[in-house]
């Protein structure tokens, strides 16, 4: 028996991979080996707002679709498990009984009495498939790079979620300063037309120049209403990714203020390593290694297979003579099997096979491709934005010293309520255009943070955010 055990093990460690090999070239792009964009992970904290902060903890603890992520991740952990029980020997344990009678009338009995026998069997049973292929081994290598792609699919889905999040609430903050802007704007119109309704009436202008005035004021009222109804299809938006009742942060009067600056350092050129930094490359990547694995599972197929079985244990006639000395049994078993004709199955499923993986391989290009669109994208619209943040910064510094000189000569008497109203609202205009490009810049940077990765880092694993999950769907979901 030990010769037996000796000889399972070494087959234990036999084998070949019939996988192809898997060759990925360099992504050819432009590398800045001086500079790097280095984000923190909590980049988020970096706008320095405490009301942010606590709602992307909301979401993180919250959000549905971040904690679908997670169990896919589980579900991709425990078929790891099961393709690892197929790289060893099967043990399991057996019982049985059974009691017969024979027939006077049989042919062999000679006895001319009923005959009665039991038959009581207790043992280990031991079967083992040889991985003469390495069927077994890739198909767990399969399994590997499928939850290393889950764990990857999960930063990506923790990743959006947090810069949906910050985006989102930088349009409420935005639109909150508008409609107090939009307010005192369309407070002038009504004060402008009034005025004009006066003159209409004394017959110093007519009526197509009264109407004039009246468009202008429906006009800021239309202003208005679109951005409180922004506003709340934001909030809505906003509660929806935190997965919970956040009135008490955006209805407490809260004073929202132009968001503090904050810039990163950006690489001159674009390189393979800043790529990889984003975690959906990395889960595209990882997910192509599987499709391969699974060519190699598919082969195998087409050769032959060894399976041995062994038993050990005990067996009699009497349950009281079971384990006794006389009563142990063994056996051991091979079989062999070689496939000949399966009408093109086999084939049929290693073209499919690869096929999957050809298409793994045109995605992860494609995934390359739109990551570099994206990072691209990010960089210009991050440099426009900054480029109109500070056209309308010195343009709003302008109408502000417009309007500032423009008070003092209506408080004279140097110019008329008319032409002072006007000022007025070109201030209100140009201060409009520079609280809503501060924000549109904000959320670029975002934009640029998410385009790099959002601070992850492939060779570091995501034990720490994935084990926050895991303890927070144990309180409260596991135990309800």
């Amino acid at each position: 028996m030990r010769k037996i055990l000796l000889f399972i093990g070494c087959l234990l460690i036999v084998g070949c991979s019939l996988k192809p090999n898997l060759k990925i070239s360099d992504v050819n792009y432009t590398q800045s080996l001086d500079e790097n964009i280095s984000i923190d992970k909590q980049w988020w904290k970096m706008f320095n707002d405490s009301n942010l902060d606590a709602l992307v903890e909301q979401a993180l603890t919250n959000n549905n679709d971040l904690q679908i992520a997670y169990l896919n991740l589980q579900k991709a952990y425990e078929a790891l498990g099961i393709s690892r029980s197929d790289l060893f020997p099967k043990l399991d344990a057996s019982a049985s009984g059974a009691r017969s009678k024979t027939s006077i009338n049989t042919p062999s009995n000679k006895t001319q009495n009923f005959i009665y026998g039991n038959d009581f069997n207790l043992g280990l049973n031991l079967s083992y498939e040889v991985d003469l292929w390495g069927k077994y081994r890739d198909n767990y290598g399969a399994s590997k790079s499928k939850l290393k792609a889950s764990e990857f699919d999960y930063e990506s889905a923790r990743l959006s979620l947090i810069s949906n999040v910050v985006k989102t609430y930088f349009n409420i903050a935005n639109l909150s300063e508008q409609e107090k802007i939009l307010v005192e704007n369309m407070q002038s119109y009504q004060k402008t037309y009034n005025l004009k309704l006066e003159h209409f009436k004394l017959g110093v202008i007519g009526e197509y120049e009264l109407n004039k005035f009246k468009a202008e004021l429906e006009n800021s009222k239309i202003l208005l209403t679109n951005a409180k109804m922004k506003k709340e299809a934001n909030i809505k938006a906003l509660k929806i990714l935190t997965s919970n009742n956040i009135d008490d942060i955006l209805y407490n009067g809260i004073n929202y203020s132009k968001i503090g600056q904050y810039d990163i350092k950006i690489p001159q050129g674009i390189g393979s390593g800043i790529l990889l930094q984003r975690p959906d490359i990395q889960a595209s990547l990882k997910t192509l290694e599987e499709k391969n694995y699974l060519v190699g599972v598919a082969r195998s197929a087409f050769l032959p297979s060894l399976s041995l079985t062994g038993l050990l244990g005990f067996q009699s006639k009497d349950l009281d003579l079971l384990v006794k000395n006389g009563s142990g049994t063994w056996g051991i078993a091979g079989n062999f099997m070689m496939p000949i004709f399966h009408w093109g199955e086999i084939i049929n499923n290693v073209n499919i096979t690869k096929l999957a993986k050809d298409e793994a391989f045109l995605q992860y290009e494609n995934t390359l491709k739109t990551a570099f669109a994206e990072i691209r994208l990010a960089l210009f619209n991050r440099k426009s934005y900054y480029e109109n943040e500070q056209n309308y910064k010195n343009l709003f510094i302008a109408q502000s010293k417009i309007y500032e000189i423009s008070t003092l000569r209506y408080e004279n008497g140097v110019i008329n309520l008319a032409d002072f109203l006007q000022d007025q609202r070109n201030y209100l205009n140009a201060k409009l255009s520079y609280t809503s490009s501060s924000y549109e810049l904000a959320n670029s940077i975002v934009d640029v943070i998410k385009a790099f990765g959002g601070g992850f880092n492939a060779k570091e694993n995501s034990k720490e955010n994935i084990k926050a999950m895991e303890e927070n769907l144990e309180k409260n979901f596991y135990n309800n």
